[in-house]
C-alpha cells in the first residue's frame, strides 16, 4: 500500500487521503468559516431585493426545472460541458418582470457564465 503525509499534522495516512481523521473535521470547519465570510462580503454589497429573489422558493424551483429540461448541459453555442448555473438572458436589473420568465433563462457552465458577465478576464497589457 502507498502512503502519504497529512497536509496539516504530517501523520502517515493512505495515499488517496489528504488529511488524517483528526485533522479533517478541523479543516472542514475552517472551510465553512471561510465560505461564510466570503458569502457575507459578497452579499454586503448586493441589493437585498436580488438577494431575496435568488433565495426564493419560486426561483429555486424554476431554475431547477430549467436545469432538468436542459439535461444539465450548457446551452452556450456548441459547449458540451455540464451546466452549473442558470442565467437570465435579459438581466433582472434591466427588466424585473422577466425574472421568472422561463424563456429568459439559459443553463450555463461556470466558464461561459463568467465569460458572459466579463468576470475574471485577463486584462491585455499594453507594450
Amino acid at each position: 500500500m502507498i502512503y502519504r503525509l497529512c497536509r496539516r499534522c504530517k501523520k502517515v495516512i493512505g495515499y488517496s487521503e489528504s488529511y488524517c481523521s483528526k485533522c479533517l473535521p478541523i479543516i472542514e470547519e475552517q472551510r465553512n468559516e471561510y465560505k461564510k465570510k466570503r458569502e457575507n462580503r459578497y452579499n454586503k454589497n448586493r441589493d437585498p431585493k436580488y438577494k431575496e429573489f435568488y433565495n426564493s422558493k419560486e426561483w429555486k424551483m424554476l431554475s431547477y426545472k430549467k436545469m432538468q429540461d436542459s439535461n444539465y448541459m450548457c446551452e452556450y453555442k456548441d459547449c458540451k460541458n455540464l451546466a452549473t448555473e442558470v442565467h437570465h438572458k435579459i438581466p433582472i436589473r434591466e427588466d424585473w418582470n422577466k425574472r421568472l420568465d422561463y424563456d429568459n433563462l439559459m443553463c450555463l457552465c461556470v466558464e461561459h457564465h463568467n465569460q458572459i458577465h466579463n468576470r475574471f478576464q485577463k486584462k491585455k497589457r499594453l507594450p
